[in-house]
């Protein structure tokens, strides 16, 4: 009796059959998504904007309401092919949707991979990190630091910053001949505290950005403990270490480990690393969202997180499926005491120049 109420609760609050198609307020509403699409999408010169429009509203033929279009949107942002816009809803407008018979699809976007390549259907066994660590590689033939870097998207991103560079001194008073920056499991966050952070290993300069339609670029930077985007005119410091930060001598070899589960600004890290001197990959092929998103609110409160740009290295090579590994080895879903990925990475840096 209980679920019959309940069904009978949902239909009566579902929207009834339009006649003549969608309202002029639903109508309005998937014009203004609409719009927002075609004048920021970072590949909008690309899309046919009249076919996506005559796509969209048969999506939506018996929308009466902002909430009974969000279907439709989903639909037109997943026919931009970038995997990963999305909509975004508040908590009163979930409870809307589902109170309307509205699936309320989950606020997250989907991974972008190659569909020749096998998905794997298990998580990153490192997608729990959250706090920055470091140690020496065990058994080494040299010493030889692996420095940890999570996901971080809480508050005092200097702080984060500093916690980074706190065990980069540590690791670097044992005096290793090659790092080990170890970003499997890293869906994202703030991309600025962790480039701040692993800033004295990566190396200072430009080590890549964001390229936007046009040709616009954002041009990343790393320089003394701060980290930002090069030409903002108001503030390019996003993130800072608190104190002075750390200097390493030279430029050692570095082996980036990636996997799965590194995604978005954690990508972006990946990216970060890749033309510099001596670095090479180990691992997976990552989620595959190196892209830039912006949030644009529309009129009910609900966001377009629409990607506006992808990511590229200092040489300007775009990641706009992911990074792939130099060498790939599988991670497997328990972690191991004896991790291949990092015995791997070791026997590649005991042959560079200063380890050998």
């Amino acid at each position: 009796m209980r679920f019959l109420l309940l069904s009978a609760l949902l239909f009566s609050a579902a929207p009834t059959q339009a006649a003549d198609g969608p309202s002029s307020e639903a109508t309005a509403y998937i014009d203004a998504a609409l719009k927002i699409m075609q004048e920021h999408f970072v590949y909008r010169g690309k899309m046919d904007w009249q076919q996506l429009r005559r796509d969209t509203f048969p999506q939506a033929a018996s929308a009466q309401t902002s909430v009974d279009t969000y279907a439709a949107i989903r639909f037109a942002l997943a026919k931009l092919g970038d995997h990963h816009s999305y909509l975004q809803l508040t908590p009163d407008l979930m409870r809307q949707a589902t109170s309307r018979g509205v699936a309320p699809a989950a606020n997250a976007p989907a991974p972008s991979r190659d569909p020749a390549k096998p998905v794997n259907p298990f998580p990153s066994p490192f997608r729990s990190r959250r706090v920055p660590e470091g140690a020496m590689v065990a058994l080494a033939a040299r010493p030889i630091a692996q420095l940890v870097i999570p996901m971080f998207s809480g508050p005092e991103p200097d702080a984060f910053a500093s916690r980074i560079q706190n065990v980069v001194a540590e690791l670097a008073s044992k005096n290793p001949c090659g790092w080990i920056v170890d970003l499997r499991g890293n869906g994202g966050g703030n991309i600025w505290p962790m480039m701040a952070g692993v800033g004295p290993v990566l190396g200072e300069g430009e080590p890549g950005g964001v390229l936007h339609s046009g040709g616009v670029k954002d041009k990343w930077f790393y320089e003394n403990g701060r980290a930002g985007e090069r030409d903002d005119p108001k503030d390019p410091y996003y993130a800072k270490t608190n104190g002075a930060p750390v200097k390493l001598n030279g430029s050692p070899p570095v082996a980036v480990l990636i996997d799965r589960g590194t995604g978005s600004s954690g990508e972006g890290i990946a990216v970060a690393f890749h033309g510099r001197p001596g670095t090479r990959f180990f691992g997976e092929a990552t989620y595959g969202v190196a892209t830039s998103t912006f949030p644009y609110t529309l009129s009910d409160g609900a966001q377009i997180y629409l990607v506006t740009g992808v990511m590229i290295d200092r040489k300007g090579n775009e990641y706009p499926f992911g990074v792939e590994p130099d060498q790939e080895i599988l991670s497997d879903f328990s972690i191991s005491t004896n991790d291949p990925v990092i015995r791997a990475a070791s026997e590649w840096l005991s042959e560079q120049r200063g380890c050998r």
